[in-house]
């Protein structure tokens, strides 16, 4: 149960990029920020192909999110070991 001051979780996408920028996974995400970000980090270490994943505000499905992320994160923010 939320308490009456923690504000309501929006809807984000969690986005990961290729070497070349293409979008290879797209999660919506019911969460608040830091529980995406949470999702945007295993994403990273998961996907073999993906070199940054990004937290967007949700858009359309077809949306490249081409504007600033709210978050960015890329293979070089992950520890060693956490990368396989």
């Amino acid at each position: 149960m939320m308490s009456g001051s923690e504000p309501p979780p929006c809807d984000l996408v969690v986005i990961a990029r290729d070497t070349f920028g293409q979008i290879i996974t797209r999660i919506t995400s019911h969460r608040h920020l830091v529980g995406a970000m949470h999702t945007a980090r295993c994403v990273l270490r998961l996907k073999r192909d993906a070199v940054c994943v990004e937290v967007h505000s949700a858009e359309s499905f077809s949306s490249d999110y081409q504007g600033l992320p709210l978050v960015a994160i890329s293979r070089e923010d992950l520890p060693m070991e956490q990368i396989r």
